[in-house]
């Protein structure tokens, strides 16, 4: 993933409620797995597996999102827990099919999240997150982005 792309995540992070958070989390998943998918084509074994651990963090973290009482978040922890136990075959066996197979998942889910995200109109889960402005440079392929502190309690409220 690159700075950029981080940025980009991270700002997304700043302004999301709690279905976009699913949403962004989806993507990351993808970025990571297509990163994999490309280091394995170039020969990096090293960063394929990287990659796939990054993969494998962000579906934990989707399994921490699951609500186990009701019958649909058992259905995705069951989903999440095969993504897993492919990756970790990927992983073991440098296996780009196992791998492509759980970013087609992904992205098929993640595309119905987006359209979950747009309905959903509850309010961002990060309330005191830093403003950010953004404008042109003197260079039209660079922004700049401005961030004006809104105090030392930014981010979650305990």
């Amino acid at each position: 993933m690159t700075r950029e792309q981080i940025q980009t995540f991270t700002l997304r992070i700043t302004k999301a409620n709690r279905t976009e958070m699913i949403t962004i989390l989806y993507d990351m998943g993808v970025q990571y797995l297509s990163d994999a998918l490309e280091s394995l084509e170039k020969g990096d074994r090293q960063d394929f597996r990287l990659q796939i651990n990054r993969a494998k963090d962000v579906i934990s973290e989707l399994m921490a999102s699951v609500n186990p009482d009701l019958e649909l978040g058992r259905n995705f922890l069951k989903l999440y827990i095969f993504y897993r136990e492919t990756l970790t075959k990927a992983y073991l066996d440098y296996d780009a099919a196992a791998a492509e197979h759980v970013l087609k998942m992904m992205k098929s889910l993640s595309a119905g999240y987006s359209e979950a995200a747009k309905r959903d109109r509850s309010e961002a889960v990060m309330q005191n997150a830093e403003t950010v402005y953004s404008g042109l440079t003197y260079n039209r392929h660079l922004t700049n982005d401005n961030f004006v502190n809104s105090g030392d309690n930014r981010g979650y409220l305990a």
